[in-house]
């Protein structure tokens, strides 16, 4: 992961919901495309993979947390760290649109 939260690969990757969005980091690129996964995902076995991504966030996030002096941008992790969570929530209750509403909140 990047210090900043800026990941180098594009978010331009085609979306299949049979694959696991690999979690570096918490840039923007990566959480669109973990917004796009959630929107085209259907199956038991597409939540199960967006909680894990979802799971990815939160941890990255936190270890941020745990890392940085208090500043706005800590402030702003902390409210994705919440929102990372939040999302996780409504996949498991097999709302991923609704849980991807939350993240694009952070766009």
């Amino acid at each position: 992961m990047a210090r900043n939260g800026h990941n180098r690969a594009s978010a331009s990757q085609e979306v299949n919901p049979d694959h696991i969005v690999s979690v570096k980091d918490f840039s923007p690129d990566t959480l669109r495309n973990v917004i796009a996964h959630l929107k085209a995902s259907t199956s038991f076995e597409h939540l199960v993979y967006r909680e894990a991504e979802l799971d990815a966030i939160w941890t990255i996030t936190g270890f941020f947390l745990a890392n940085e002096p208090a500043s706005s941008v800590h402030d702003a992790v902390n409210r994705l760290h919440a929102g990372a969570q939040k999302a996780h929530d409504l996949v498991a209750e097999r709302r991923p649109g609704a849980a991807a509403t939350v993240l694009e909140a952070f766009l």
